[in-house]
């Protein structure tokens, strides 16, 4: 499995990690909200993101092939998006 180098950005309120396109993918604790419950902590939300890391870059990788996102770009992936790469 490839590792994701994961960090939570205080100043967004998100995790953020190499999306594979040469940018950023970002989800925001608000979108983590839908699958952790009401107020994750960001420790929460690492330990979430560590522990589906392989389904997360799924989800971003398949945002970026559906070019949706150019390359080079950030983006985020919003809760519907990161449960898609839980299934």
């Amino acid at each position: 499995m490839e590792e994701l180098h994961l960090t939570w950005r205080a100043d967004i309120d998100a995790l953020q990690f190499a999306a594979g396109n040469g940018g950023q993918c970002f989800i925001h604790r608000l979108a983590l909200r839908r699958l952790l419950g009401p107020r994750p902590s960001p420790e929460e939300c690492l330990t979430f993101a560590r522990q589906n890391a392989a389904a997360l870059l799924a989800a971003a990788r398949r945002k970026i092939e559906a070019s949706e996102t150019p390359a080079q770009r950030n983006f985020h992936l919003n809760s519907r998006q990161v449960r898609r790469g839980l299934s």
